[in-house]
């Protein structure tokens, strides 16, 4: 299952169920060391969307298959080079930690549902409900996406920037028991 979303401003979510990553050159997969850079933002900007000056594209895959009669599933927080993009007004740290807070929110969402599977069993046969749950968790992650942007008014609201990066800071903090 690959499931990406784009951030600031305008975010969609793409339902592109068992689909796999394109190219692992175009990819970078979250790790809490490496932090993005502006070199990451490979796509060339959109200049006819006039109140957006970067975007992140970020997703989650899930490879998932049957082992003894049990689905087997693991999810990884990506975000795309090749789908992402920023304007040359946008070239700043703050706009940049912006954009690595999406990045961050994707891993929050991976290990959420990395947590809530810890403590379920889905049985081959049951894929349609698998795929049920993980859309319900998925909804709430693209709703946490937009709910960002819109708090943050896409990073010009600096008092909310700052309690945002606290928070999810905070949150990944406390589920470090289910990173990568």
């Amino acid at each position: 299952m690959r499931i990406k979303i784009w951030g600031i401003g305008m975010l969609v979510l793409c339902w592109g169920l068992f689909a796999s990553v394109d190219s692992d050159a175009d990819i970078i997969y979250w790790d809490g060391i490496e932090k993005l850079s502006w070199s990451d933002f490979e796509a060339a900007p959109r200049m006819d969307i006039e109140e957006i000056f970067a975007l992140t594209s970020s997703g989650i895959i899930d490879y998932k298959g049957c082992d003894n009669g049990i689905i087997k599933y693991k999810f990884r927080a990506y975000f795309e080079k090749d789908e992402s993009w920023v304007k040359r007004e946008a070239y700043t740290d703050y706009h940049l930690a912006h954009e690595q807070l999406h990045f961050d929110i994707t891993e929050l969402y991976a290990r959420k549902l990395r947590k809530l599977l810890s403590e379920l069993e889905f049985k081959c046969g049951q894929e349609k409900d698998f795929e049920r749950f993980v859309a319900a968790t998925l909804e709430n992650w693209y709703n946490e996406q937009r709910n960002y942007d819109i708090m943050t008014r896409h990073s010009m609201n600096t008092v909310q920037q700052k309690e945002w990066h606290y928070r999810i800071k905070m949150e990944l903090s406390l589920l470090e028991n289910y990173a990568e």
